[in-house]
């Protein structure tokens, strides 16, 4: 009686065993349907890297070393004035160009009627229409028109250079050889490249497509926007 109470206890127990579910399988295995459902998810964008706004001297002069050199301080807090463009309707208002005067010691048509104003490269009829030439290779999705601007030698005062593009939503960039800031912070003082009392501050102006563009330009005692119509050649 004992032998075969003992033989039922261990059928019994082999029984249960091969009937539980086994331990190696992983209980967490995502269904068919969440496995199609994370297969599907968009992958994360990576961060690009773009043009951004300098807070100060410093910034400002390290992206634009051409311009000015890294110092204390940003420009004044009255020259942060909002910027004012026409309004935009079937035609870009375009500031016309003048031819700079001779005894100014470079050449070109400038824009701008101010103690600092910006010279286009590129043709002298299309700047004296208030044409900005595109140039036909893009960096880092923008495109470059070559511009040189430059201060009065009466003023020597700090700067502060912004743009936007004004017959729709754009940003507007500047920089060397690519678009470094969406604006640019210049200190008072002789700067980098200075010619007979002329601050040069040569460079580009960066646009991602062409279009009607606002460009303003601030002092301590001026404040001077302009238009211009931006183009591939």
């Amino acid at each position: 009686m004992r032998r075969m109470l003992v033989v039922f206890l261990v059928t019994a127990f082999v029984t249960v065993a091969c009937g539980s579910p086994s331990t190696s399988q992983p209980t967490s295995s995502p269904s068919p349907q969440s496995t199609a459902k994370a297969t599907s998810s968009p992958p994360t964008p990576r961060a690009v890297r773009g043009p951004r706004a300098p807070r100060d001297y410093q910034q400002s002069c390290a992206w634009h070393p051409q311009i000015c050199r890294r110092q204390p301080g940003a420009v004044p807090s009255q020259l942060w004035r909002p910027l004012r463009f026409p309004t935009v309707g079937d035609r870009c208002p375009t500031t016309h160009g003048r031819r700079l005067p001779g005894e100014t010691p470079f050449d070109g048509v400038a824009l701008g009627s101010g103690p600092v104003r910006v010279v286009p490269a590129g043709d002298d009829a299309d700047a004296t229409a208030g044409i900005l030439t595109l140039l036909p290779t893009p960096r880092d999705g923008w495109y470059a028109a070559k511009t040189l601007w430059f201060a009065d030698p009466s003023y020597t005062g700090p700067v502060l250079l912004r743009g936007k593009r004004l017959d729709e939503w754009g940003e507007v960039a500047f920089g060397m050889g690519r678009p470094h800031t969406l604006l640019v912070q210049i200190p008072p003082g002789p700067g980098i490249n200075v010619v007979d009392g002329y601050r040069r501050w040569a460079g580009a102006t960066w646009m991602r497509a062409p279009g009607c563009y606002g460009l303003q330009v601030d002092g301590t005692s001026f404040s001077m926007s302009l238009v211009v119509e931006v183009r591939f050649r």
